[in-house]
């Protein structure tokens, strides 16, 4: 993806299936949750409500940098945890901040 497009305008055309069907109800349910109507997240956004519509109904897969755009003009923050299960790998994006002694 071109990075000086914003996230939320990019397009995908794969088929909806439940993954995609689940983000776009909880993206629903997070942005009805703090009184944010389509048309204001999409003006905060920079895309067309019909855009915003169509992730949240399943009509689109979001992708990571979408749902993070989306997240954060709802005032949240994304985070992302990879957990292998060895007990020894765990990655988590974006990285907590530390301050060095």
């Amino acid at each position: 993806m071109d990075h000086t497009t914003h996230p939320a305008k990019h397009t995908d055309t794969t088929p909806p299936d439940k993954t995609t069907t689940h983000w776009g109800a909880f993206l629903k349910k997070a942005r009805r949750s703090r009184g944010m109507s389509q048309r204001a997240l999409a003006r905060e956004l920079g895309v067309s409500q019909a855009r915003i519509a169509q992730i949240e109904n399943g009509a689109s897969t979001p992708q990571i940098d979408t749902m993070a755009a989306y997240i954060t003009a709802l005032g949240g923050e994304l985070t992302l945890r990879a957990d292998f299960h060895d007990h020894v790998t765990q990655t988590t994006w974006p990285q907590p901040h530390t301050t060095e002694s």
